[in-house]
């Protein structure tokens, strides 16, 4: 499996080009900068077979119509998250320098539990609300992309539209008690691992919530 991870936006939030070694791949939260990560998917021969929101805020969705009127892949974006999908406020578009696109359509809702395939590439979505109502989280074999819900050292915000403190520490003890160790790709700044992540981040520790 081969990922490329693309800084992009004025958040430098993380794409995530997920692909096989047939070629077939997924596009892991398009957040701005279409051409560069249409470039990234030309030069490399990948098969976009599906774009994939870990939630519905515009700094991980804005180039997805872009991306995928480019590469003839569907757009999916979690089921809790599909009122953002036509509504500024709670995508925060509204917020953005210039405008942008307000509203995006999606071709289907990521559930809890469900298996995204292309090709041999399988991605089971992990519903993990709290930074968002339908943030999720994406385990590929032994790497987890975990969106805005899990950084190195800290966590999503929930003082936005439908965030919640206390379904944020639901989803943090749901990660923290998955077995064994990850990778941890989140969707700001650097990588981590799970490990790291149970043993140092102060949100992942019970008492930081008392």
């Amino acid at each position: 499996m081969q990922i490329i991870r693309l800084p992009v936006g004025m958040l430098q939030a993380n794409c995530y080009l997920v692909a096989e070694a047939g070629g077939d791949a997924v596009v892991i939260d398009p957040g701005a900068e279409a051409e560069r990560i249409i470039e990234a998917v030309r030069s490399r021969d990948l098969k976009v077979k599906h774009i994939l929101l870990t939630h519905v805020h515009f700094d991980h969705m804005q180039a997805a119509a872009d991306v995928a009127a480019a590469t003839g892949a569907d757009i999916l974006a979690p089921e809790g998250d599909w009122p953002a999908l036509t509504d500024p406020q709670l995508s925060l578009c509204h917020m953005m320098p210039g405008g942008g696109s307000q509203t995006l359509s999606a071709a289907g809702k990521l559930r809890d539990g469900e298996v995204v395939e292309a090709g041999k590439l399988r991605l089971t979505v992990l519903h993990t609300p709290g930074h968002t109502p339908g943030s999720c989280c994406f385990l590929c074999g032994d790497v987890l992309f975990t969106g805005d819900t899990l950084f190195r050292g800290s966590v999503g915000r929930t003082d936005f539209p439908g965030g919640s403190y206390d379904a944020l520490k639901r989803s943090l003890d749901r990660l923290a008690a998955l077995p064994g160790d990850y990778p941890l790709l989140p969707g700001h700044d650097d990588a981590t691992t799970l490990a790291e992540e149970r043993a140092g981040n102060p949100y992942m520790n019970d008492s930081f919530f008392d």
